[in-house]
């Protein structure tokens, strides 16, 4: 039985993948993380490097899967960056394996610059939910509900500090998984933002493209993205050169 490990979008949660995970053949099991402050983990205080947040991540890989085993990620934008900080992290330590990176919808890390300054004052709720809405990952209905909004304002803050996180301390992680890129058609990133997903792999890269934006894998674009996840966690294992 495979382990797919699927991480999520920054002030996301497991639901993003619901439709997905459906759609998986019976023989991957899906393994849908959530860092806390969300879902299950909603009791739990939100994290704000990624250091702590690929620890995390990489622990409960560990306990789920155990050290001999092997799994693949998929990771979908905050969760891409993660998901490299993870596969390296298992390197470290000795397992399990991830055999494939599914990166999907995010740019390549050597690329990204931080979403706000080191040391800057601290955004305005306004502009925190502005940001998030660039990419349709906010559900404007919702936000009405201004206890609902304060708890989204609050998942994005910390997420988008773990991502800056990541961008200025662990960049240039390369690790020896395979790294496939997957991204919508029309969302943000074109080839001139995912090609230096290269640099982050000894492997050489695949990109594999949706119909759809940012959030192309809660349309009709998931059945075909599952049959791509099928295709690479069925090929034979590479080794790294």
């Amino acid at each position: 039985m495979a382990v797919l490990a699927l991480f999520h979008h920054a002030g996301g949660s497991a639901a993003v993948f619901r439709r997905l995970t459906r759609l998986l053949p019976d023989h991957i099991t899906p393994l849908v993380a959530e860092l806390p402050g969300r879902g299950r983990r909603w009791r739990e205080p939100t994290l704000h490097t990624a250091e702590e947040a690929v620890r995390d991540l990489t622990n409960l890989l560990i306990r789920e899967v155990g050290p001999d085993g092997e799994l693949s990620i998929f990771g979908h934008s905050m969760g891409a960056y993660l998901g490299l900080g993870v596969a390296a992290a298992l390197e470290r330590r000795g397992g399990p394996r991830c055999q494939v990176l599914f990166a999907s919808a995010n740019l390549a890390p050597q690329l990204a610059t931080p979403l706000y300054a080191e040391g800057a004052a601290p955004a305005t709720d306004e502009e925190v939910l502005r940001r998030a809405a660039r990419y349709g990952a906010l559900d404007t209905g919702l936000l009405r509900d201004p206890h609902i909004a304060a708890r989204a304002v609050s998942l994005l803050r910390a997420d988008f500090d773990i991502c800056d996180s990541f961008v200025r301390t662990m960049a240039r992680t390369v690790t020896e998984s395979r790294v496939v890129v997957c991204r919508g058609r029309e969302d943000a990133f074109g080839d001139e933002h995912t090609d230096k997903w290269q640099w982050s792999s000894v492997q050489p890269l695949t990109t594999r493209t949706f119909p759809g934006g940012h959030l192309y894998l809660e349309t009709a674009a998931a059945a075909p993205l599952a049959a791509t996840i099928e295709s690479f966690m069925t090929e034979p294992a590479q080794s790294p050169t």
